[in-house]
């Protein structure tokens, strides 16, 4: 026996949703903040090796005195070695923060950039037409970045790391400036990565 049921059947249709834009990428929760104070925590660093090198600093011209010896110029090694590690510090930092402010730009100009292919332009205008602003996200990053430039620039910094150290009394009999004298700026390298 075979029974054919007449029964219907409806397929309920989906209702359509109106188009939202979802809230900035950048303007919106913790990303921007979160890269600021990843930058903000290398440039402490930076703030703390500059106090450690007026200490080494001052420490190496204490040890030195005014009239160097076998005996002072082997006490003064040690700090002059830390003020030298202390500075490369500084260096090591301000390239690090001038490659995360670049790298996190560009992340930032992608980010928007993909969002603005799938529909949503906000980001990409921000980034576009505010550029440089207080509207802009990115310029936390570049403040940052100008204070640890800047840094560099400070005259008792400047004062420390180029100031001479005399080896050997000026007035001896043989003394070479090449090899008897010292400046704490001549001994670091700058990094490049």
């Amino acid at each position: 026996m075979s029974r054919k049921l007449n029964s219907r059947s409806v397929k309920p249709m989906l209702e359509h949703l109106e188009d939202r834009y979802q809230p900035s990428v950048l303007m919106g929760g913790n990303v921007v903040p979160t890269l600021v104070n990843q930058v903000n925590t290398v440039l402490t660093d930076m703030q703390h090796a500059q106090v450690k090198l007026t200490t080494d600093y001052n420490a190496a011209v204490t040890a030195l005195g005014t009239n160097p010896n076998g005996d002072n110029v082997r006490a003064f090694a040690h700090p002059f070695g830390q003020a030298v590690a202390d500075y490369q510090q500084i260096l090591n930092d301000q390239a690090t923060i001038n490659s995360m402010v670049s790298t996190d730009t560009t992340v930032l100009q992608e980010v928007a950039l993909a969002e603005f292919s799938a529909g949503d332009p906000i980001d990409l205008v921000i980034l576009t037409f505010f550029k440089g602003s207080s509207f802009d996200p990115t310029t936390q990053l570049k403040n940052v970045q100008n204070q640890a430039n800047q840094f560099l620039q400070d005259t008792t910094l400047q004062n420390e790391i180029n100031h001479i150290f005399d080896l050997r009394n000026p007035l001896s009999i043989g003394f070479d400036p090449t090899r008897d004298q010292i400046t704490i700026a001549a001994e670091v390298n700058t990094p490049s990565f």
